[in-house]
């Protein structure tokens, strides 16, 4: 998994977790302090892969996702390449 993408990740599963409610992008962006279009692409690449998907106006984390945080390793193309998930998923 792209390094990028491990932060966001594990926010969601966090902030998920602390206040039971989904996470919007408005607030990833603010807590990890990055442009919020690139939390979007990298929220649609975490929902092709099934480790976070959309729930009302944010998102949740999926079991895979806890699953993957869970492994503690560092982030890199370890399970899967998560510019490839859609096509993998579609073919």
């Amino acid at each position: 998994m792209d390094e990028g993408d491990c932060p966001v990740l594990a926010m969601v599963v966090d902030r998920y977790d602390s206040t039971d409610r989904p996470v919007t992008r408005a607030v990833l962006a603010d807590t990890l302090d990055i442009d919020e279009g690139a939390v979007a692409d990298r929220l649609a690449r975490l929902i092709d892969c099934e480790l976070v998907a959309p729930a009302g106006d944010g998102y949740r984390p999926t079991v895979t996702g806890r699953e993957f945080l869970a492994l503690d390793v560092d982030c890199g193309p370890v399970i899967v390449d998560l510019d490839d998930c859609e096509s993998a998923t579609n073919g």
